[in-house]
């Protein structure tokens, strides 16, 4: 069986979350897929190597005991472009792809090749994904975010380089769909992949709790330091609101699991919170809440000492609220290896929404 190659139009499209809903059901039909990403940009030092984020995530997730190395050969650090372009020899970089790749595929039938981004990141250093999956053998399925126009026409691109390097395409999953327009882009989408050649053949539907993240996970992300509350930084966070305003309007958009976000001199909006806590009509919707105080600026130590005894998590930062809040607007975490309930829905959405059967069909052609 060939290996199927993962890739994508861009960031956030998905990818990962199709690939770990992939790997569920194909061991569920008895199968044994291995995982490999050959190329990685995000990485962490990781069982004493640089280790793609992605990578890791497979390797805790589906408790894999293929080395992590192998599953994450190449590691692209910084200067790694600019060493590449001045030196330019990728015959190296090709041979610890392989080798790695030679040592799975020895454990497992089928490999799962998770590329990164679009089909040409990676050309810079001579590793683009079109370059990866010609090296591999690899048939490919490109994942791309819901929509018509520019789904296609971002596909139509990556096709054209696939094509370049003779890398056969199975087809393209479009992810991310609102129910809304479910059936029209499916319906849609379908015609105008096959105009362009390829075959449709996944439509998977948006799912809002894939999105959600933890209070912990914005402290790690950006550095905040915890206040209080160390033992609910898991609470899931889903609305943001930004306090700036007098405490009787905030309460107009606290909903369900709420971040506030609020200078720390507002002590007004922090009383608010508090308030709201312990609430009958809001305690239920800032159950899994939190409190990001901006400014540097710590509540004297009364209010501090209220905060202490509250069942919220807080989190305390010398940057500005317009800054905090920038960094939230299009703030995306990828799904880790401790986020089960994540990695189980992305199981569920991939059954009945992705044509499995005809993508390993097409791997054995």
């Amino acid at each position: 069986m060939k290996p199927l190659y993962i890739s994508a139009t861009g960031q956030d499209s998905g990818k990962t979350a199709v690939i770990c809903g992939l790997i569920q059901h194909l061991r569920n039909q008895g199968l044994n897929p291995g995982y490999i990403k050959p190329v990685g940009q995000r990485y962490v030092q990781y069982d004493g190597h640089s280790v793609d984020e992605d990578a890791v995530l497979a390797h805790q997730a589906f408790d894999y005991n293929d080395s992590p190395s192998d599953m994450s050969p190449i590691a692209v650090a910084k200067g790694f472009t600019t060493q590449f372009i001045m030196n330019p020899d990728v015959s190296a970089l090709e041979g610890k792809i392989t080798e790695s790749f030679n040592r799975l595929k020895e454990k497992h039938p089928m490999l799962i090749v998770e590329g990164t981004g679009h089909a040409g990141v990676g050309s810079c250093f001579g590793l683009s994904n079109a370059r990866v999956a010609q090296m591999l053998d690899a048939k490919v399925i490109i994942v791309s975010s819901g929509g018509i126009g520019r789904p296609i026409d971002e596909i139509s691109m990556s096709l054209a380089l696939f094509k370049q390097y003779n890398v056969d395409v199975i087809g393209a999953v479009l992810n991310k769909i609102y129910s809304q327009k479910y059936e029209k882009i499916r319906a849609v989408s379908q015609k105008g992949l096959e105009l362009l050649g390829t075959k449709l053949v996944g439509t998977i539907p948006y799912d809002s709790t894939l999105s959600f993240f933890s209070i912990g996970q914005v402290a790690e992300e950006f550095d905040y330091d915890v206040l209080c509350g160390r033992e609910l930084l898991a609470n899931k966070i889903e609305h943001t609101v930004v306090a700036a305003m007098e405490p009787q309007n905030v309460l107009h958009y606290i909903e369900n699991n709420t971040l506030i976000i609020t200078p720390g001199d507002r002590i007004d909006n922090i009383l608010l919170t508090l308030a709201l806590a312990e609430s009958p009509d809001f305690r239920d919707k800032l159950r899994s809440g939190g409190l990001i105080l901006t400014g540097g600026l710590k509540p004297d130590s009364t209010i501090l000492s209220l905060l202490l005894k509250s069942n919220l998590p807080v989190l305390i930062t010398n940057e500005d609220t317009f800054t905090v809040t920038a960094q939230m607007k299009d703030l995306h975490f990828k799904i880790r290896a401790d986020d089960s309930d994540k990695i189980f829905r992305t199981y569920e959405l991939l059954k009945g929404n992705v044509n499995v059967d005809a993508i390993l069909s097409s791997l054995n052609d």
